[in-house]
Formats: C-alpha cells, structure tokens, sequence
C-alpha cells in the first residue's frame, strides 16, 4: 500500500490526504473507511505537515525528497487557499517576494490584522509556521532580521543583495506616491506614513506600506459630536515579478476585512506593481480596489527611472560608479518632492563602497544590521575589511552640501552605533584581532556642537582599542581622486560639492567652522 501512495505522490505532487485516499478507492477499489485509515498508516518516505491544519481532519502529504521543491510549495499554497487559510495567503505573499521578507514587512505583506478578534495574528501565523518547518526567522546579511521560507540551504546565498536593491526601488515608489497624493490634495500633506517609519502605517487592524487621513467630501464621516472624521487612503507596492492572483489575495483578503470594520472611516485601497497578470489585475478590480502601476500613475519617465535605478544599484554594488547613469536618474526623480535627497544619500552609500573598494580593501560589507545583548540595533553602512589587519567602520551621510546634519546622527553615531559595533569585532572570530576603525563620512555641514563632539570623543578614547575620524567633503574628494578613476571624482563633485566663486579648486570650499583641522 505505501508503494501506491508514494507513486501516487511522485505523479501528482504532495497533496491532501483526501486526495490520495480518493485515489485508493478508484485504485484499489477500498471503501472510503478503509482507505482513510491506510493513508493515515502508510509510512516510509512519506511525510505529514503537523502544525497546520486543514477541515475534516486533513494532512498535507509529500515525499521527503519534494519538501521545498517549487511543485512543494505550490501545491501547499492552493490547499490552503481553498480553505482560505491565513497560512496560505502568508505563504503566497512570501513566494511572491522570492521566500525572503524584513521581519519588519512581514505584518504588512501577510495579509493578517495585527490584532483583531476571532483572526490570527501576524505573530501567530508566523510562530505555527515556524513550528510547522515551513519558515525561519534569521539574520540576513545586508537585510537584518527576515521572514524566509524554508528552502535548501544555498538558495538564499544570491538573493539578499537582490532583495535590498527592490526595497531601496519600492521606496523610491513610496517617496513618488506620497508627493502624487499630497499634489492631488487627496490626503493630509504631513500625515503620510510609509513603511521605513519606526511604527508600521496603520488603518483599522492592518499594517501597510503607506497611510494616511483624507478628507475629501466622500471620504468623511460625521460623528456623533459632530465632529469629522477622515477616510484614509492604504497602499502596498511590489516591484519585483509579475504579480499573480494567488499572490494579491493577501492583499484583497486585508481590504474586505477593513471594510467590515464599523469604526473604521472609508478607505481608498491602492495596489502598486510593475506587472500584474490578467486573473489579478481582474480580482483587484472586482473587489472595489485601484490595480496601479508607476506608469499609470506618473508617466512613462518615472516608471523608467525606477527600472534605471533597480538596474544602476545593482551594478554599483559589484562594479564602478557610473556618474551619467545616476544623472540620468537625477533628471528622472528631480520633479518628486523628497527623491533627490533619497538619491544622493543611496548614491553616497554605493560611492563610499567604491572608494573603500579601491583604497582599503576588496572585502566590502555593506548595510550589515548589529544587534547588543540588549536587543538594541545598529547598521554599518560600509565595512572595509583588510585581511590580518583592520576593520573599518563607516558612517555615510550624504547630504546636499549646503545642507545641516542633525547634532543627533552624530551622537547616535558615538554613543550607540560605534559601542555595539566594536563590542560585535570583539566577538567576531575573524574581527577580533584587527585593529578597529570608525570613520564618519559627511557631505553637508555640521553644527559647533556636533564638531566638539567629535573631537571630545577622540581625545578621551584609547587610541590601541579603537580610532574614530571625520571625512569631510575636501578630504572625500581626495580620496576619490586618490583612486585614478575619473568617475568617482566626478559623481562627487557633481553630487556633493559646492562651490565658492573665489575658491581656485573643490578641496577650498567651505564646510564649516573648524572642519579642516577635525578631517586631516
């Protein structure tokens, strides 16, 4: 009998139990007792999902040698949407996002209320997952703590650097609808929330990838006291491939449950994609909600740009800065409110590799996210790793250069950030011999205070346990030419430079009382 069942599974795929007992019955000719209760004893090289469970007592059935295969996870998710199990539409989201999500975004993508009676949690679909083997949290280099599904232990080696550049290109989109809605007067200009904030954007129960309150005629309520309460405007954005229908269901199934909410305003509900396929793109329409793509919304040069700029990162990350590509993609973003100084700060990030690249070292880290025993959490934008010798730590702020740094960057830096990272060198077998570096790299200008900070902390800091140093833009500008490639020098000039009409060369601007002798 278990030779039946495993050649009924090599030929369909993993499925549910009732599937295969149904199969017995034509087969074997069995009643429908008796091949329920030979499918629940077979053993050998099949396999029953526990944790997750399914009407009238049904298991998920597979070959050990199927379990996270593509026919695996396929075939899971259309039995769990059958039933409309919130697994599912977790699941369907994660495989839509390549199995890799920040832990951060998973409330946002899965579909679930953060909080509401008689609904799974967020927190709960992801623990009874995890129980059941199906997802991992873990500590993605570039990314942070991630949602993954369970997969061969490589998959995941080339998709992080992947994942980053869609996040950094969504938020591009993010910054690109916040501007179209606040010119469109469709919603409060400072009550946009986006998802980098540091609680999620909410509407009712739900978390999202951008909110906010709007008080257009048809979206407002009175209350009881007379008072107006707002409509809100929701949206989630995907960028990456072709949106299917299995995959937007996370998505439908939080804007159905929102409009049941009594206490909850009216709510324009917006999908942004680069691509949907036809059975999705029909479903959101159905369901009441606005199926968009960059193009549809701001032209065919914002769409492009967002394209160009997935594609730029990507090279920058592996190869030379480009500075008529960037731009180029100046041009593109220059009407959004917000985009260019998003640009310069990512640009400076990919630059600041370049250079480190080129002058420190070819062991280049970037964005790697640090935790204390405290739970607390510091990124590094950049790592230069020289083998047997140092590490250095650098701090990116690219800034316009006529603009201020916050005096509370440069104290986080200090006093949070530079800490947690040395105490992770010390702990790290292969860091924890080199001599340690932390470099802060600035473009704009710093305040008095922010100055005298800095050189409190060199002066009381011992030396033969760590350095700490500040680049200015001159002393940047140095070290870009230092490295012979033409490109470099210029993307900084064009981008991070200014000028005096007195000054003979760059390295004379100005960047500030005292900067000079803290950068040398």
């Amino acid at each position: 009998m278990a030779d039946i069942v495993e050649d009924f599974l090599k030929a369909h795929g993993p499925c549910l139990s009732g599937e295969v007992a149904q199969h017995l019955i034509g087969s074997v000719g069995v009643s429908a007792v008796a091949a329920r209760k030979r499918v629940s004893r077979v053993s050998g090289e099949v396999r029953r999902l526990g944790y997750i469970t399914f009407p009238r007592k049904a298991r998920f059935m597979y070959l050990q040698q199927q379990f996270g295969s593509p026919v695996y996870w396929q075939n899971l998710v259309r039995a769990l949407l059958e039933t409309n199990s919130a697994y599912g539409l977790a699941i369907a989201a994660l495989r839509q996002r390549g199995g890799l999500i920040p832990a951060k975004h998973f409330s946002i993508a899965c579909g679930a209320p953060v909080k509401q009676a008689r609904h799974l949690s967020p927190d709960t679909i992801l623990k009874r997952l995890s129980e059941a083997g199906l997802v991992q949290k873990s500590d993605v280099p570039g990314l942070g703590d991630c949602v993954l599904l369970i997969q061969h232990p490589e998959y995941y080696d080339d998709k992080a650097a992947d994942v980053r550049v869609r996040l950094i290109t969504e938020d591009f989109l993010l910054t690109a609808i916040r501007d179209w809605l606040r010119k469109l007067g469709i919603v409060s200009y400072d009550k946009v929330t986006t998802r980098d904030a540091e609680s999620l954007p909410m509407v009712g129960t739900f978390a999202w990838d951008l909110t906010a309150p709007s008080y257009l005629g048809f979206m407002v309520k009175s209350g009881k006291d007379r008072t107006l309460k707002p409509g809100f405007v929701a949206c989630d954005v995907f960028l990456g491939e072709t949106v299917t229908a299995d995959c937007i269901r996370p998505f439908i199934n939080k804007c159905k449950t929102l409009r049941s909410l009594q206490k909850v305003g009216a709510c324009m509900q917006i999908f942004v994609a680069s691509n949907y396929d036809s059975t999705a793109f029909q479903l959101l329409k159905e369901n009441g909600i606005i199926p968009a793509t960059p193009n549809h919304l701001f032209g065919e040069e914002v769409a492009q740009g967002l394209i160009g700029l997935s594609a730029v990162l990507k090279k920058a990350a592996i190869t030379a800065i480009d500075p008529a590509e960037f731009d180029g993609l100046f041009k593109k973003f220059g009407k959004i409110e917000g985009a260019a100084t998003q640009l310069r700060g990512t640009l400076f990030e990919y630059l600041v590799a370049d250079v480190a690249r080129k002058t420190m070292s070819t062991d280049i880290k970037m964005n790697r996210i640090f935790k204390s025993d405290d739970d607390k959490k510091a990124e590094a934008d950049v790592i230069a790793i020289k083998e047997g010798l140092s590490i250095t730590f650098i701090e990116c702020k690219g800034y316009s250069p006529y603009g201020e740094v916050p005096d509370a960057y440069v104290e986080r830096w200090l006093q949070h950030n530079v800490p947690i990272f040395y105490k992770e060198t010390r702990k790290h077998p292969d860091w924890k011999n080199l001599k340690v570096h932390f470099e802060f790299w600035v473009t704009g200008t710093l305040s008095g205070a922010a100055l005298s900070m800095i050189e409190t902390a060199k002066k009381k800091i011992n030396p033969n346990r760590y350095t700490i140093d500040l680049r200015l833009g001159p002393q940047i500008l140095k070290i870009c030419q230092s490295t012979n490639d033409e490109g470099l020098s210029t993307a900084f000039k064009k981008h991070f430079m200014k000028f005096d009409s007195n000054a003979t060369t760059p390295q004379e601007t100005v960047f500030g009382a005292g900067a000079s002798n803290l950068s040398n």
